[in-house]
């Protein structure tokens, strides 16, 4: 078979088409490599990986529509018996003060976390660490639900303008480079609900105000739809759409298939009727959905993590599951295999993920959930070292 470009490749993968080897792929987060390889930006990047004859795309997110008119104000206060202070956002809105309470822990800054690196700490609306700190969450009664409406369904055409500027300059970088365009949208739905809620007060919600639970997931799914309204008049080739906490970490297969899995259904089919590719994210909480997952026709399953909390899935399930019809962005543990594991033990769980999920097509080895700032660097190249013995589809070169 005839070399192909990264992007023909991952292409091909998306198709569940067999490619002249299986690519490699590396989603950072906040990682960057070491020396004349750094990185300052996302096409930076993309050129470091192709530079080591691996795989790469370049991403942008398409978020923050915030209307121009909203009045916003932050401001800090140390409660009385409290160990933390608490940061308290606003949002002046025609239906009332949509309000945060967060404690602004001592880890609130951390070189962990790309968003929390450094700068003056305030509050994001959607944000996984305003979760475990939530002193009051915002959505509490239908009320709120009205206030969030005019936050993110407020965006203006000048934003809009903006955004599709930015993506039609990174398409034509993306094309120049040979590499796919993969771009971010709305957060997906439990991922957004829970970044307003919390854990346990959504799952409360769900049980015991089912019609504040279901006009909360209706409303980010009006977002959510809003947002692939724009993308979509983009060059953008691949959606990648959030599912982190839509899995059996949280959700029964009952509860996922009666609110979570339709409402997917309906963004594949949109994104399908533009002609583009999408991707779903579960990196935990799989293993009991994968009928459903198929049900919902997207085409790639970004993500798939081998050792999700310690436990070792079955790929060959996988595999007999998903075979020429979902293919698999994922394969490779991050946090034991990468950080903890010893260059044999790598090597294994590469050499397993490309022999039992890449023949046939259908795999683009990635580590799940990304590469971060304590990725050892000698990890990196034993990955890469690894797959070079098995990307012919797992036969030994």
């Amino acid at each position: 078979m005839a070399a192909m470009s990264s992007k023909e490749r991952m292409r091909a993968v998306l198709n569940y088409q067999e490619t002249d080897r299986v690519p490699l792929l590396f989603h950072s987060f906040g990682f960057n490599a070491p020396g004349r390889l750094a990185w300052s930006n996302g096409f930076e990047q993309a050129k470091t990986w192709l530079s080591l004859d691996v795989d790469a795309w370049v991403t942008m997110t398409f978020r923050g529509f915030w209307p121009r008119d909203l009045k916003i104000r932050q401001w800090k206060e140390c409660p009385a018996g409290e160990r933390w202070p608490v940061m308290i956002k606003e949002y002046d809105t025609p239906a009332g003060v949509f309000r945060q309470e967060v404690r602004r822990t001592d880890d609130w800054i951390s070189a962990e976390w790309p968003l929390h690196k450094h700068g003056e700490p305030h509050i994001d609306l959607l944000d996984d660490y305003n979760v475990a700190r939530y002193r009051r969450c915002p959505v509490q009664e239908e009320l709120d639900l009205e206030k969030l409406r005019y936050i993110l369904m407020g965006f203006t055409n000048d934003t809009i303008r903006t955004l599709q500027r930015e993506a039609e300059t990174t398409g034509r970088k993306a094309k120049e480079m040979g590499v796919l365009f993969a771009a971010f949208g709305a957060d997906g739905i439990a991922d957004a609900a829970i970044w307003l809620c919390g854990v346990q007060p959504l799952i409360l919600m769900a049980m015991e105000h089912p019609r504040l639970f279901k006009g909360l997931l209706d409303l980010l799914e009006e977002y959510e739809k809003h947002v692939l309204k724009v993308m979509l008049d983009t060059p953008v080739d691949l959606v990648l759409r959030r599912g982190y906490y839509e899995g059996t970490a949280f959700w029964s297969p009952l509860l996922y298939r009666e609110h979570f899995m339709p409402r997917l259904k309906r963004t594949v089919d949109i994104v399908h009727e533009a002609g583009r590719h999408i991707a779903y994210t579960m990196s935990m909480g799989c293993m009991p959905l994968l009928d459903s997952f198929i049900e919902t026709g997207y085409d790639a399953h970004f993500l798939l993590d081998p050792v999700p909390l310690g436990q070792r899935i079955d790929l060959g399930a996988v595999k007999a599951a998903f075979d020429k019809k979902i293919a698999v962005i994922g394969g490779l543990n991050e946090p034991i295999t990468m950080e903890q594991g010893t260059p044999e033990q790598i090597r294994a769980e590469v050499h397993e993920t490309v022999q039992k999920l890449g023949a046939g097509g259908g795999l683009a080895l990635s580590p799940a959930e990304a590469i971060v700032q304590s990725t050892p660097w000698e990890s990196v190249l034993t990955v890469i070292d690894a797959w070079k013995e098995v990307r012919d589809y797992g036969k030994q070169s």
